[in-house]
């Protein structure tokens, strides 16, 4: 059998075994809480340390107290409400995340139930819990002292933070390496295979939809596309700028060509371009 022939018999091969494939996505199957962390001995890299004249709060939620932290940063700006990724925490990757971005307000960042030092089961229920508790902290906090709020969700925290703009009045959103739906990202990832897959998304993972949360938004959204992303792909962060566009929303996508899915903040123009972005 020549070598083209056993190309497209494999091809043909794979087509027909993916026929058969049935894949169902639980609700906590990109979820890391503690107790995966354990179970399969992982260890996040520890950057730069949290700094140590931050005020950590304590605020009442529907499964305990959530863990926060706000960070005093550029006295004039906003105050922003930071929703992480999947992996983070306040203890590992706070301090990171928070010299980022001070130089344009306050930052305001929690741990998610079932991470770091939030209780809590670990599910979409207590996330949205979590965040909504976090962000009327946030919108009393500014509204006190006369400020905008800023959301801001990098990867996961994209839609966690995209729903709390239905809660509260925010000013810019900003949406970092992220995707306008688990089914998206989902069907990404299965690439030319995605027709002969039958894919189930648990209810509440499949809930998340960008731009179903930010109907009727007033404010601005900042897209920031990773131009090298690899865990959740630029396209999607095209596709989400461009249906956010098409439901009248007032969006900006911001490429950062060589920055992969965690160093969008990194960049040397990072600094620059959010700066011009978050300007009274």
């Amino acid at each position: 059998m020549s070598l083209k022939a056993l190309r497209v018999f494999a091809v043909v091969l794979a087509v027909g075994l993916a026929c058969c494939v049935q894949v169902r996505i639980p609700e906590d199957a990109y979820f890391y809480p503690n107790t995966r962390l354990q179970a399969e001995g992982i260890d996040l890299q520890t950057g730069q340390p949290m700094p140590a004249d931050r005020e950590d709060l304590s605020l009442p939620y529907a499964g305990g107290s959530v863990a926060v932290s706000r960070i005093r940063g550029h006295a004039s700006g906003p105050i922003i409400l930071f929703c992480g990724g999947n992996m983070f925490r306040r203890a590992t990757a706070g301090g990171d995340r928070a010299a980022a971005l001070i130089p344009f307000g306050d930052v305001v960042m929690f741990d998610y139930p079932g991470y770091g030092e939030t209780p809590g089961e670990a599910t979409l229920d207590n996330f949205r819990q979590a965040g909504r508790a976090v962000a009327d902290y946030v919108a009393r906090t500014a509204s006190a002292e006369g400020r905008q709020v800023v959301a801001w969700g990098h990867s996961l925290g994209g839609p966690v933070c995209t729903e709390s703009t239905r809660l509260i009045e925010v000013d810019t959103l900003v949406i970092e390496a992220s995707t306008p739906t688990a089914r998206a990202a989902v069907n990404d990832g299965l690439g030319l295979l995605r027709p002969f897959v039958r894919v189930t998304i648990d209810p509440g993972l499949d809930s998340f939809d960008v731009v179903q949360s930010l109907s009727g938004y007033s404010g601005r959204v900042l897209v920031l596309e990773a131009g090298r992303d690899e865990t959740l792909p630029p396209r999607l962060s095209r596709d989400m700028a461009r249906d956010l566009a098409a439901a009248g929303v007032s969006v900006e996508r911001l490429v950062f060509a060589d920055a992969d899915h965690n160093n969008i903040r990194t960049q040397p123009d990072f600094a620059a371009r959010i700066a011009a972005e978050l300007a009274p």
